[in-house]
């Protein structure tokens, strides 16, 4: 299976995908998310046919627009499938401690999805 790698803008998120390893970090002020997050969709469903027994999800986020939000959503739910597999699953969600609505987003996200995010203050 092939790394994805995007590189970051100042609109737009760094992307990592490895077997064991999606990361996602940056700003996601995009015209267009859908087009820009296809790739990785695409990633993700190839790499559930083969998943690794551990998959970490880093999300270090600067700011990310409502439709982002929902394509990153959209992909986590997509990574839940995982627990149902039988593998372990671990969500990151990195935020600034003087950025309380960033660490509430990722608080929804998590009881929406219905995983155990681990909440790292930077």
């Amino acid at each position: 299976m092939n790394d994805l790698i995007i590189k970051p803008t100042q609109k737009s998120l760094d992307v990592k995908c490895t077997p064991g390893e999606v990361s996602l970090s940056g700003n996601s002020i995009l015209a267009d998310p859908k087009v820009f997050f296809e790739p990785v969709f695409k990633w993700v469903e190839e790499y559930l046919k083969e998943p690794e027994e551990t998959t970490t999800v880093n999300l270090k986020f600067e700011y990310v627009d409502t439709a982002s939000v929902q394509r990153i959503f959209d992909i986590l739910k997509h990574l839940r499938e995982l627990k149902h597999n039988e593998k372990e699953l671990s969500v990151n969600w990195y935020y600034e401690m003087d950025d309380p609505e960033l660490l509430e987003l990722g608080e929804i996200m998590d009881g929406r999805l219905g995983l155990e995010f681990n909440y790292i203050e930077y």
